[in-house]
């Protein structure tokens, strides 16, 4: 596989290119350029009259005959520009976010399938993650080098993940095996629930882009297809300075306490897989810990109440007053008084005024979102009590202030309230995936560290805060 990936990303193979175009075959190259989409190359004779409307309206096909086929969709095609030559021939060149080698989705439904997504070494290694690693793929199993897990599936369909970073050239790849049969939608959400497992973790999340291979096999063995490869380029890589576990050891602190269990990764994994609204909240978070100001507590709010949303206990919503013969009385006291005005207000605004009547009883959002930590038997202080409290006002484009921390500059306090709602949204999953040792309390942290190089003190063997789970 790295052989392909090698030689169809230097752009060394003589294909030919297929249009849908009687008599039109066109010697052409393909190559990856540094944005991470290909370049298809080729040169169009002074006769023919071709333009940019067909690569946007209908397939081709690059081929070498009787070795390998790749079809660009016309929906992956995203530039086009061609030099204007007086004479003799025009230079193309087509710019595809994706391609393929077989474009049938029965071929990718129920097969073996493997995923190779390269990142840079320079922005993470597999070590920045916190995380008990179960063996090696050295050839040397005795390694002590550890690099690789097992996300376990239903009916034992295992998928062994590793991190390739000894490879020719300086390139690291995150590689997913699948040891049976499954159907590529599954697999592609186990590949997404890991980018965000990384991203919220470790402050990395994999770019989505990468090659995705097909073993496929019909039902009669001689009838086996060669490989499927499908490459796609989606979106960037995500890297922030604010990840929530801590790979620094430390002296007085017992490193299991901030190491992810595989069984754990496995729990976060199936998590994200079978919930969306989780994998989407995650997602903000990641987010919001790579964007500075307000906007950072604005989406780790709403990372937080849609967690809540997905945690909270099913049955009766909790009450003020759980009388519920008082709260029956206060309930027609009340519509009692709003009816003595109804022929005084516009109809549109009495239902508004009824339906406020009728829930002034439900708990407030604060409280409802604090009863979701004690569910989960996460006891919160008074400052995070606090920062929960600041949901409204980042929603509603106001700063947080509090006489109590007085100490902290107008900048400091937003810091700290955004970052303490992301680690108390992070604390909710992770909970949730059995996770109970401690996480990096970025709020406090980053406070104090910059307080000390302000004061000129040094910053030497100085770790991180932590708030245990």
């Amino acid at each position: 596989m790295m052989t392909f990936i090698e030689g169809i990303e230097k752009g060394e193979t003589d294909f030919l290119l297929g249009v849908d175009v009687p008599t039109r075959v066109y010697k052409a190259k393909f190559e990856k350029n540094d944005e991470d989409n290909f370049v298809l190359k080729f040169s169009v004779p002074e006769s023919d009259d071709f333009n940019a409307e067909y690569f946007f309206s209908k397939p081709a096909v690059l081929f070498v005959p009787h070795k390998i086929q790749i079809l660009l969709l016309n929906t992956d095609a995203l530039r086009f520009t061609q030099t204007i030559n007086e004479k003799g021939p025009q230079e193309v060149k087509v710019t595809y976010k994706s391609f393929g080698t077989e474009a049938a989705p029965s071929k990718w439904k129920n097969s073996k399938h493997c995923a190779y997504i390269r990142y840079s070494k320079e922005l993470f290694r597999y070590t920045d993650m916190s995380l008990e690693y179960d063996f090696t793929t050295d050839k040397n199993q005795q390694s002590s080098w550890r690099n690789a897990f097992v996300l376990r599936l239903a009916g034992d369909n295992n998928i062994i993940v590793s991190f390739e970073e000894r490879m020719v050239g300086g390139d690291a790849y995150c590689v997913f095996r699948a040891q049976k049969r499954m159907d590529i939608a599954l697999f592609e959400k186990v590949v997404e629930a890991v980018r965000i497992v990384y991203g919220l973790l470790a402050g990395y999340s994999f770019a989505d882009r990468g090659y995705f291979i097909s073993d496929y096999t019909v039902e009669k063995p001689k009838d086996r297809v060669p490989l499927i490869v499908r490459y796609h380029n989606r979106d960037k890589a995500k890297k922030h300075k604010y990840p929530l576990l801590d790979k620094t050891h430390y002296v007085d602190d017992d490193h299991k306490q901030l190491e992810l269990t595989t069984e754990q990764m496995n729990a976060l994994v199936h998590l994200f897989v079978k919930n969306e609204e989780f994998a989407r909240a995650a997602n903000l978070l990641i987010d919001a810990s790579a964007i500075d100001g307000t906007s950072r507590g604005v989406l780790a709010v709403v990372a937080l109440e849609t967690i809540a949303n997905q945690l909270m206990q099913k049955g009766p919503e909790a009450k003020l007053i759980t009388d519920k013969a008082i709260a029956s009385q206060l309930n027609y006291e009340l519509n009692k008084g709003l009816k003595k005005i109804k022929e005084k207000v516009a109809a549109e605004d009495y239902k508004k005024l009824e339906s406020k009547v009728n829930s002034v009883n439900n708990l407030p959002n604060a409280v409802k979102l604090e009863s979701v930590f004690e569910q989960l038997s996460i006891e919160l202080d008074e400052e995070e009590q606090y920062c929960i409290s600041c949901r409204n006002q980042f929603l509603h484009g106001r700063l947080p202030k509090n006489k109590k921390l007085y100490f902290l500059t107008e900048h400091e306090l937003v810091f700290m309230v955004s970052q303490r709602l992301i680690m108390l949204s992070a604390m909710l999953l992770l909970k949730k995936a059995g996770y109970s040792g401690m996480v990096n309390d970025w709020g406090y942290t980053e406070v104090v560290k910059l307080r000390a190089i302000g004061e000129g003190r040094p910053l030497r063997h100085v770790g991180n805060a932590h708030r245990k789970v």
